[in-house]
């Protein structure tokens, strides 16, 4: 609907005698469906919109929405105001404003500038403004674009105005957790905060400056603390440096809008003996209280090294732009990672150099177009409204995986990404967006299949090519026949037992995985497993054929590119990830600690919640295509998808389970109640992370860490709501 005109006289009147302390005068949620009283101008568009529930009002282009209150009593008022924004480019803002004057002066409430326009995130801010005498003006309240297209669009909601009393005006902000003073003293953090703490308060506004430098952070060990929740493996027992401390960093940093972004983004390699470090681009505010302090919370995650286990942080800090800082407190509450779980909370050190970053503008423009393509993104909550037929229950259920096991989980449908929340033991994780998802064997099918296939479309023959011919190792230990192929399907038809898993934890067993050399592993995936029949008859699970075929592969496109080509570069981040706008977290995988620097393939991947949605539509929607052209062998990627009768793969383990190509695929005829099979392709993750690839459309999956991979719930929704075509499964 389009917002009611109204003249500014017949506005009430809002009156307040005697106000000694704060008292609310007016709010504005557009809940009740209308906008009684507001003015409409400038070109554009304006309309109340209903998200989840929530009604806003929408601005477009230049449009601006005006009311005049006729406040007396207060000698000042506390304006506040929320907008979210999307589509903003340079110079475009939201702005909230105010005049006591008649319009003569505005004081700016709130503005929201390029860098913050997610379309989600709701950004709070207020300003106090002095009243005139009694009789004196209306007190105007004004929103507007300030914009040039049609698709800058600002959603402007809760607006607020309350009485202060002159005693009032200084009152100190709200924050009760890692307040200004906490972090510019030195008192310890005795336990860890609710994640709200590293968050804006209401009484925010973004910052009206710019910084660009580096930014450094460490923590002494006399202020770090540790609470092991599960150590399977014993790592407390005797621990390694640094198990119990975060390692640091020292970054480049720059502001765009709201947001800091850091010049290097994925996997970072440390000294630390236990973790390895990812930053992620944070937020940066202004806050009452914080003694002309910036505040400022960057996302990290501590990754275990040579491994995949993923612990998600955050750390919260003061910043000026001239160089001064707080300390920093951080904390992490949360993890994927079955073995080793924890919570780790501290103070460290921080320190801020202004000046250039090399490459600032390209990182900007960078960062800026990875915001604007991510997938359109709804709650979960969502769901049942845009799908009223759709059972939203059987996503991300209780009764499939525990609750408190669960990092995060999504279905995808018709291009929109609906995302389930990221619970933390101290509450939501405050950058949900930027949350590190370890791959684990979600790479077999991501980085071994995607990568073969990008391989065979460029080179044919690569499919057939001996491992024998491009791994002496493998030729030393009698790799006779044996191809490509054959590793990629798990089909070397070398191993010890055909029992589930009982090979893949002889290697755990073996040390294969923790050996940080290449040298060493190779060693040991070629020689660990005896030639037991002959290749491509039998599977068996092995993470060392992929690392196998992955030092294959390197050899094979380094005698075709040189001796500086890289698979993981060349062949998925340079052509696919970035075709696809995946983020820089993606851009890095797992590699050993020499020279040599060969990537895992078969784990080490890193994403996050967006990239993984956008590698399901990518494989199970465009079918291995961008813009309509094939980017990998689409053949094998359809017999993959069991698309293809005649290339179904080979059963893995039992008759429900097929492994073909790199992905796993499941007969799900029994629990659809069909008399024929249904098979499903799916990715499957150590620990318990699942992709589910349905036929018609909808891709979900679900990150968690308590060896839980139930799923047929989900099937058993989609399929009811959108039912799979006899013809597109074999």
């Amino acid at each position: 609907m389009r917002i009611k005109t109204m003249v500014l006289g017949a506005l009430a009147a809002l009156g307040l005698a005697g106000c000694a302390h704060a008292q609310t005068l007016f709010t504005e949620d557009f809940q009740d469906g209308n906008a009684d009283g507001w003015q409409s101008a400038g070109k554009g568009d304006i309309r109340l919109t209903t998200y989840n529930g929530n009604v806003s009002m929408r601005l477009t282009r230049s449009a601006s929405a005006l009311i005049g209150l006729k406040i007396e009593g207060p000698d000042a008022v506390r304006i506040a105001a929320s907008f979210a924004a999307m589509n903003l480019e340079k110079k475009d803002a939201c702005i909230a404003e105010a005049s006591a004057n008649g319009g003569t002066d505005w004081t700016e409430v709130l503005r929201v500038e390029d860098g913050a326009d997610d379309g989600l995130t709701l950004y709070k801010g207020s300003a106090v403004l002095p009243l005139n005498a009694k009789g004196g003006p209306l007190l105007l309240v004004r929103l507007r674009v300030d914009g040039n297209q049609k698709d800058d669009t600002c959603w402007a909601d809760n607006i607020t105005i309350t009485a202060l009393a002159a005693k009032v005006r200084a009152a100190p902000s709200a924050r009760t957790a890692l307040s200004a003073g906490f972090l510019t003293g030195t008192a310890d953090l005795k336990q860890p905060v609710p994640m709200y703490a590293h968050t804006p308060t209401q009484n925010t506004q973004p910052t009206s400056g710019v910084i660009e430098g580096r930014i450094s952070f460490a923590v002494p060990k006399k202020s770090a603390h540790m609470k092991v929740l599960r150590d399977r493996f014993g790592f407390t027992d005797n621990p390694v440096k640094g198990l119990g401390t975060p390692p640091g960093f020292d970054l480049g940093f720059v502001q765009v809008g709201a947001r800091l972004v850091p010049d290097r983004r994925g996997l970072i390699r440390t000294d630390n003996q236990a973790w390895d470090i990812l930053v992620e681009p944070g937020q940066i505010w202004r806050e009452e209280g914080d003694e002309g302090f910036w505040r400022a919370a960057l996302p990290f995650a501590l990754q275990e090294r040579n491994a995949n286990c993923t612990h998600n942080g955050v750390l919260s800090f003061l910043i000026k732009p001239n160089g001064e800082t707080s300390r920093a407190a951080y904390q992490i509450s949360s993890e994927t990672c079955l073995y080793f779980q924890y919570d780790m909370w501290g103070t460290g050190e921080v320190s801020y150099t202004p000046g250039a970053v090399q490459g600032a503008d390209t990182l900007r423009t960078a960062f800026t177009k990875e915001l604007k393509n991510k997938l359109p993104t709804r709650p979960i909550s969502a769901l049942a409204i845009d799908h009223p037929g759709l059972d939203a229950s059987a996503f991300g259920s209780p009764k499939d995986v525990s609750p408190a096991a669960m990092t995060v989980f999504g279905v995808v449908i018709d291009g929109v990404h609906y995302q389930g929340s990221c619970e933390t033991r101290t509450g939501p994780y405050p950058f949900c967006a930027n949350l590190a998802i370890p791959s684990y064997s979600l790479a077999k099918s991501i980085f071994a299949g995607l990568g073969m296939m990008r391989l065979n479309m460029l080179y044919p023959e690569a499919e057939s090519a001996l491992i024998e011919t491009y791994v002496p190792e493998c030729a030393k230990a009698g790799w006779r026949g044996i191809r490509f192929g054959h590793a990629l399907d798990m089909a070397t038809g070398r191993y010890k037992s055909t029992k589930s898993e009982k090979d893949e934890n002889a290697a755990v067993q073996d040390g294969f995985f923790i050996v940080p050399d290449h040298k060493r592993k190779i060693n040991r995936a070629c020689s660990l497993y005896p030639r037991k029949s002959d290749p491509g008859t039998q599977w068996v699970y092995h993470t060392t054929d992929h690392y196998v075929l992955g030092t294959a592969m390197q050899a094979f496109w380094r005698e075709k590119k040189g001796k500086d080509a890289d698979i993981y570069r060349d062949l998925l981040v340079e052509p696919i990830w970035k075709a696809l706008n995946l983020s820089p977290l993606s851009y890095k995988t797992r590699r050993t600690r020499d020279a040599i620097n060969q990537p895992y393939v078969g784990w080490g991947l890193t994403f996050t919640p967006d990239d993984l949605a956008k590698i399901t539509q990518f494989i199970a929607v465009n079918y291995g295509q961008i813009d309509g052209v094939d980017i990998i062998d689409t053949g094998a990627l359809r017999a993959a998808l069991q698309m293809d009768p005649a290339d179904p793969g080979l059963p893995a383990p039992g008759k429900n389970f097929r492994y073909n190509n790199g992905f796993w695929a499941w007969n799900a005829g029994g629990v659809l109640k069909q008399n024929h099979a249904v098979w499903l392709p799916f990715m499957s993750g150590y620990g318990g992370l699942s992709v589910v690839l349905m036929p018609n459309g909808i891709t979900y999956y679900y990150i968690s860490d308590n060896n839980e991979y139930a799923w047929a719930k989900a099937v058993i929704a989609a399929n009811a709501y959108r039912p799979f075509a006899k013809g597109q499964t074999p």
